[in-house]
């Protein structure tokens, strides 16, 4: 309130002067509850000029009637009893938060009420309010972003595996054709360029994936020597390739990991093993520490400096490799290794010094009390990679007839000329509905199964073998072919047992697990049937 020029002011001017330069809304509220007097911030806060809300009730100032009710309720109690109270937050129309004290007349009774707004704490609170949906609003879009990255990724790895694996499927069949040197070496440096890209564009993906947030593990329990045994099924005919010898040492235990993710984690380690091991052997072997099983791979390889040991893991970074050459790798398998191990949860660790070769090795929990079967085996002797036979072996070449499925034309025809190359009867289909009508009319019904796991629309390769069993009445060996690096697409694959080819496969591994398979189917030893689901009952 403006003091009048040329009076002298009194104390009640002085008072009232206060009450208005004072910044936080403030208001003296009388016995029937209306406003006695009020400040210009109390004024403003409510959206009414100064001085125009003194004998209004709060309700007719503007408030909302439950906030207005609330207030007054607040009041009456100050009057009954003549202690302050405060309001627990923010009122709906009245961000403030608000504490009533009692105002004593001549008489020493409670004759108003002062009501305080507390500006700073509004102004607090609604920050702090502001700032927490700001917060769920960041965490939404994130979500949403991830979400569509992963979708992205995910159709990215698929798409692009496809036409990678076509070309390795043209390549192959084309290679064989070929008599002429000079043709042949190009053929040769065409292999290398598609080797190259297909290794960056897989590596580029994985990574993109992990730094996401995208893959996440799901711990199951599963024996060790599965993962041993898929590692040397992989690995060995590279060994056998350089004169290596590749030795796994198995370990009757089970373990509590991701299989799928474990078997991601060492596939560079064993690449690396066999690429920097010029003589000698490498060692695939598991040793319990505790409640612990230390999965490691041995080599005689040219060995690691300890000053390099923590850069190994970087990424882009190879040791002696300083024109990047891409035939050493891409530099980005180890880095891809720490990652899933923190992604696990389980250490991984290296000892290697220069010339001496290296030992990694990677810590996973056993699963109960699997270890106590084989002792503690703490010791610190070190098995030697170069002796001792394998404990698994491979599988004689056999041949039948193929129903392969695939949605992809160009991937169908190059998986049929590839396979009638190499004697077996193909029958081609694009889907489950053809596969299944193609065995109606007392056709022939086919030896093995070979199927792409993502399939037009719903369908997937699980379906489409399932289907073909059902069809044919008979557990007809199956085989799944896929591009796609989902965590979850990949444990399905995994939980229906069916053996696992990733794009771009190479057409020798792939010729080897076809025999194994038909063979197994032959012999009887394939998993049991389960119940047909409805792609099945077409």
């Amino acid at each position: 309130m403006p003091l009048i020029p040329g009076k002298a002011p009194t104390r009640e001017d002085w008072l009232d002067a206060l009450l208005s330069a004072n910044g936080s809304p403030q208001a003296l509220l009388g016995e029937d509850g209306r406003v006695l007097v009020a400040n210009p911030a109390f004024a403003t806060l409510i959206g009414h000029a100064p001085g125009r809300v003194e004998g209004l009730w709060l309700a007719e100032a503007g408030l909302p009637a439950e906030t207005a009710e609330g207030i007054d309720g607040l009041r009456r109690r100050v009057m009954a009893t003549g202690t302050p109270a405060s309001t627990t937050g923010p009122l709906p129309g009245f961000p403030c938060m608000l504490t009533l004290t009692p105002v004593m007349d001549a008489d020493g009774r409670t004759g108003a009420v002062a009501l305080l707004a507390d500006a700073g704490a509004a102004a607090g609170a609604a920050a702090l309010a502001e700032a927490r949906a700001e917060a769920a609003q960041a965490r939404a879009d994130a979500e949403r972003a991830r979400t569509a990255k992963g979708k992205f990724l995910s159709a990215a790895s698929h798409d692009l595996r496809q036409p990678f694996q076509a070309m390795h499927l043209f390549h192959h069949l084309l290679s064989g054709r070929l008599t002429d040197p000079a043709s042949i070496e190009l053929a040769n440096k065409l292999e290398q360029a598609i080797l190259g890209g297909e290794a960056l564009l897989r590596a580029l993906l994985e990574v993109s994936a992990l730094e996401a947030g995208l893959v996440t593990a799901k711990p199951q329990t599963f024996p060790v020597d599965e993962l041993l045994a898929k590692m040397l099924e992989e690995f060995g005919p590279e060994a056998e390739a350089k004169g290596l010898r590749l030795n796994v040492h198995p370990f009757d235990a089970h373990v509590t990991s991701d299989p799928a993710l474990m078997e991601r984690l060492l596939r560079p380690i064993m690449a690396n093993a066999l690429r920097y091991t010029l003589k000698g052997g490498v060692l695939l072997a598991a040793r319990r520490r505790g409640e612990f099983l230390r999965i490691e791979v041995w080599d005689t390889g040219v060995g690691i400096d300890p000053s390099n040991h923590a850069v190994i893991f970087e990424d882009f970074q190879q040791l002696g490799n300083p024109g990047r050459d891409r035939k050493q790798g891409l530099g980005l398998g180890l880095a891809i290794v720490r990652r899933l191990g923190q992604v696990l949860g389980h250490p991984v660790t290296v000892r290697s010094r220069l010339g001496k070769g290296s030992v990694f090795a990677v810590e996973v929990p056993l699963a109960g009390n699997d270890g106590d079967r084989s002792g503690d085996d703490s010791g610190d002797s070190e098995p030697e990679p170069a002796a001792g036979q394998s404990s698994f072996a491979a599988a004689p070449a056999v041949t039948g007839t193929v129903l392969v499925i695939e949605d992809d034309a160009v991937q169908l025809e190059g998986i049929g000329l590839l396979l009638r190359g190499w004697g077996y009867a193909v029958i081609p289909a694009r889907g489950i509905d053809e596969a299944c009508a193609g065995l109606e009319g007392g056709a022939a019904a086919p030896d093995l199964v070979l199927s792409d796991l993502r399939l037009s629309g719903p369908e997937t390769g699980i379906d489409a073998i399932q289907a073909v069993r059902a069809r044919c009445g008979r557990r007809v060996p199956g085989v799944i072919v896929t591009g796609d690096t989902d965590p979850d697409r990949l444990r399905s694959v995994d939980r229906s047992g069916f053996p696992l080819v990733h794009k771009p496969c190479d057409p020798t591994a792939l010729s080897r697990l076809l025999s194994r398979s038909l063979m197994a189917g032959r012999a009887g030893s394939l998993p049991p049937v389960r119940r047909p689901d409805a792609a099945c009952q077409r």
